[in-house]
């Protein structure tokens, strides 16, 4: 364990007032207010980055706690929305969603200088004081050398933001022996013991498992709002329907919940729980009268959606359709670092219309249905669905006597690359190369693709795979997609991944890709359009892509998976 220290603190935005609790600091910089916010973000934590050891600053990872920002953006979308529903019409390019928080790193990652990971906490009431905890228990505990802990917040006299951001550093960091600013950790694992899931298919995760090798797909015409002024008219629509006054997100989220706390073996959460969930935003007050807002934000009256776990260890994360994988990293770290016991992610995707018309205006969707990694593809089916994953440490498994799914052997989140919905090859290819080296591989049996079936995405994807096939000599790694049977789960969209792969290495068989007729070419890994047996499968790399910038993948091991740092056979 190690001391962590603050050594400035930095203030800027565009009313960048200074609090008072802060006025009397010694190492207190007040930089001068800008007209654009992004321009005072990218000042304030560029400054903030110049106070580490200089072999720290690219990598350092930055948490931001930006749920006055994630309320005003996300309500204006909103207010728009509901303009467009009532005069019947598609919202137009210029109304689309506002730049989601993330975004904010996005800009920070593409002016230069800073390439680490980036995480964004949109918590009611306890966002900053959470992102305050990450910082100071996984400094204490060695994962990192140092953290950048930053917040916006709303400017009570108007529509500004400050910004504040403050360097957190171990206090033996000064001469860091590597330059990036995470350490490999030894002794412990974080495994997977339960997971739930409820598809188009039904509820659980076999349910899913045996309609995706079945090549059946979920397809369906959406009844939870009025789709006639969209593109396209093809979801896949769960049959759950949630008690009068209910949202069904909640209804969702029960039944995943319950079915991954009972794969896991656990009765009653302990006390140190960790709650992480995507899908949801806080609670939107100026909108609060919007149709089926509920679908999409927490109710005023919010108690966790159920699971009694307090506010300080109930965490909202932003990070569009990558906020499963990015909450799975942060529940990594917190189990490692002993802020928590055990943790519980969560994501849903009830079918919504202002979901539905981001997607839209960004002609995301398809006009029938989505065919992944097929050279006809037309965009995204959107999929309805919840999931969860029960994670711990291998000792506490072990400790009260269950057998763990799979071992979380590797991840990297990085929010950058260029375009609100363009998919970064090199960024997407960064992400998978840093998840083998984690894990101590440099080829996995299989790849459960992101794949959601737009032009680019897919193209990108493929074309990350194969740089990061030549760099190690894969020969036709199989990879495949479950969205043209389920639909893409936007935020919710990894649960059914990380299914698929506990599965696969469960089963030892790969899944094909339904929907899907003429595969794309690529070089060193090779797209599956039926399932295939694979005997000895240790290795799934699973990736989880979202616009504005939010890249992740992710590497399961499972059985007799053992480090083949040398191995090249795909």
């Amino acid at each position: 364990m190690t001391t962590p220290k603050v050594t400035a603190v930095i203030v800027g935005g565009t009313a960048p007032e200074t609090p008072d609790g802060l006025r009397s600091r010694p190492d207190l910089t007040v930089l001068p207010a800008r007209d654009r916010l992004t321009t005072a973000f990218v000042e304030v934590l560029a400054t903030a980055l110049d106070q580490l050891p200089a072999g720290l600053r690219t990598g350092a990872p930055v948490v931001m706690a930006a749920t006055d920002y994630c309320v005003q953006t996300t309500s204006r979308y909103v207010t728009r929305c509901a303009e467009a529903e009532a005069g019947g019409r598609r919202l137009r390019p210029s109304e689309a969603m506002t730049p989601e928080p993330a975004q904010l790193l996005q800009e920070l990652a593409e002016s230069g200088g800073w390439n680490g990971p980036g995480h964004v906490l949109i918590s009611p009431r306890a966002a900053a004081l959470q992102a305050w905890r990450w910082a100071w228990g996984t400094v204490s505990a060695g994962l990192h050398e140092a953290m950048v802990v930053c917040e916006l917040v709303h400017d009570p006299h108007g529509d500004g933001f400050r910004v504040t951001a403050v360097p957190v550093t171990a206090a033996d960091s000064a001469t860091p022996a590597h330059t990036g600013g995470s350490r490999r950790t030894t002794g412990s694992s974080v495994v997977l013991s339960g997971t739930g899931l409820v598809t188009a298919f039904g509820d659980g995760g076999d349910a899913f498992w045996r309609n995706l090798l079945d090549g059946r797909r979920g397809l369906s015409e959406p009844t939870r709002f009025d789709a006639s002024r969209f593109r396209g008219r093809t979801v896949c629509q769960t049959s759950v329907e949630a008690p009068p006054g209910s949202p069904t997100r909640r209804a969702l989220l029960d039944r995943a919940r319950s079915e991954a706390l009972r794969e896991a073996g656990v009765g009653q959460l302990p006390a140190r729980t960790l709650l992480v969930m995507a899908g949801v935003v806080p609670h939107l007050p100026r909108v609060g009268d919007a149709p089926r807002i509920d679908e999409i934000a927490l109710e005023p009256d919010w108690d966790d959606d159920g699971s009694g776990i307090p506010p300080r260890d109930a965490v909202l994360m932003a990070h569009a359709c990558a906020s499963g994988a990015f909450g799975l990293a942060m529940a990594r770290e917190w189990l490692l670092s002993g802020l928590a016991d055990l943790a519980v992610v969560t994501g849903v995707s009830s079918l919504n219309t202002y979901d539905y018309a981001c997607l839209d205006v960004l002609r995301a969707t398809s006009t029938t249905a989505a065919r992944p990694f097929d050279e006809d593809r037309s965009g995204v089916t959107v999929g309805e669905g919840a999931g969860a994953i029960v994670l711990e440490t291998a000792e506490h498994a072990a400790a009260r006597g269950h057998t763990p799914l799979a071992t979380l052997s590797g991840i990297s989140c990085r929010v950058a690359g260029q375009g609100v919905s363009r998919l970064d090859a090199h960024t997407g290819a960064a992400c998978m190369r840093e998840a083998l080296a984690m894990a101590g591989l440099t080829t996995v049996d299989y790849v459960h693709g992101h794949a959601p079936g737009t032009r680019q995405g897919d193209e990108a994807e493929l074309l990350a795979l194969d740089r990061v096939g030549a760099e190690h000599d894969w020969r036709g790694v199989p990879v495949s997609s479950y969205k043209g049977a389920a639909g893409h789960l936007l935020h919710a969209s990894v649960f059914p991944g990380v299914v698929v792969a506990v599965r696969a290495l469960r089963d030892q068989v790969l899944p094909g890709t339904p929907g899907l007729r003429k595969p794309l070419d690529a070089r060193h890994v090779r797209v599956l359009r039926d399932p295939e047996p694979c005997d000895g499968m240790r290795s799934v790399m699973v990736n989880n892509f979202g616009f504005g910038g939010n890249n992740a993948a992710l590497l399961l091991t499972g059985g007799a998976a053992g480090r083949r740092e040398g191995s090249t056979d795909g």
